[in-house]
Order: structure tokens, then sequence, then C-alpha cells
């Protein structure tokens, strides 16, 4: 079996016990859905939820029950432990896109309204994007710090967070980044562009995240 599919096991069953708490994301995903909210506000509700729940709860049951060594057991490199660990995030924010749009569905079809398979892959890509920032930058503080160190700090996505939902209208208050407006405005125009945007920059911050706790990991198990 690959090494961080074993992990990816490993990170489950430790947060088997846990994974209720994630039906708390389902009233505030039915009331957005009540009140007629998109599927991008939907997936992006279930993507800061489920990357805030995930990161604290597996990073803190580690350190507190001191899991490195159950960890350092498993026969496995030091990579796949990252990456069963971003692979394991990654599974459940899928697990709360896939609900976020399950519930959409149901208001629209309960609206009478029309269903845009694009819409459901645009939400996927905004919010897979939302998740990549939060996640991105909270794994390899974890990993550098563990949890309690790095509790304070895990904050900071979230402050990335609000630039990053505010960045289409920056423009609107500097003159000067106008230009950046007519970029912004071809993509969300261009669905196509904007889908393929959102995920291939995920997938840069996820990779480029994954190289970095792997670092910063190993640093902190040699010291």
């Amino acid at each position: 079996m690959t090494g961080f599919i074993k992990i990816t096991k490993l990170d489950f069953f430790i947060m088997k016990s846990q994974l209720l708490t994630f039906l708390t994301l389902a009233p505030i995903i039915v009331i957005f859905g009540f009140m007629g909210s998109s599927a991008v506000v939907l997936g992006i509700h279930g993507a800061w939820f489920s990357a805030l729940l995930v990161a604290c709860n597996i990073f803190a049951i580690q350190e507190k029950n001191n899991l490195d060594r159950l960890y350092g057991s498993v026969s496995v490199k030091l990579e796949d432990i990252v990456l069963g660990r971003y692979v394991f995030m990654f599974l459940l924010y899928f697990a709360s896109y896939i609900a976020a749009m399950v519930v959409y569905t149901a208001f629209a079809l309960y609206r009478g309204n029309a269903l845009n398979i694009f819409d459901l892959i645009v939400g996927f890509s905004i919010s897979f994007l939302v998740f990549s920032v939060v996640t991105g930058t909270q794994a390899p503080l974890f990993f550098k710090m563990g949890f309690i160190k790095a509790r304070g700090w895990s904050f900071i996505p979230y402050s990335l967070l609000m630039v990053l939902l505010l960045f289409p209208i920056i423009p609107q208050f500097v003159p000067s980044l106008s230009i950046l407006a007519d970029i912004i405005e071809r993509i969300r125009s261009n669905q196509s562009v904007l889908i393929i945007s959102g995920i291939l920059a995920s997938c840069i911050v996820l990779f480029t995240s994954y190289k970095i706790s792997v670092v910063v990991y190993r640093k902190r198990k040699r010291g």
C-alpha cells in the first residue's frame, strides 16, 4: 500500500470520533441555501468550515495524545506523512463541498430553477481556492510549531481569505489598479477561464504548502 494512503487512513481512524462535529456545518449550509445563495457562496462556507475543523482537530489530537510515536511507527517516509495529512484534509473538504452542492441542488429544484452544471463546477473552483489558501497557510505552521504554539498564528489565513474575497472590488477604491479590474472582469465573464484559473491556483498553493511543510516538519523532527 502506498505510504501516504496508510497515513490518510490513520488520520481518519484518529479523527473518527470527531467526524460528527462536521454535522454542525449542515445548519449553516441550509440557512444560506434557504436564502437562495449561489453554489459559490455555499461552496465557500463548506470550504472555510471544513478547513477550520479539520486542521485544528487533527493536529490538536495528534499533539494532545503525543501521537508522533504512532506516526513514526508506520513504515513510511516523512514526505508520505505530510502528503497523507494533506490528502486527508482535502477529502474532508470535498465531502463538505458535495454536501453543500446537494443542499444547493435541493433548493434549486424546490424553487423550480434550472440547474447549470457550470455553476457547480465554478462553486468547486472558488471553494477549492478558499480551502487551499486557508489550509495551505495553516498546515506548515502546525507542522513547524505544533498545534499549541501555532494556534494563534493559525488565524492569519482567515485574514488572507478576507483579502482574497475583497480582491475583486479593490480596484474600485484604487484607480491605479484599473487594469487589474479589467483582468478580473474578463476572468469572471469567462466561466471556463475562471474554473481553470481557480483550480490551477489552488493546486499551486497546496503543492507549495506541501513542500514547505515537508521542510519544516523534517527540521522539527531533527530538532
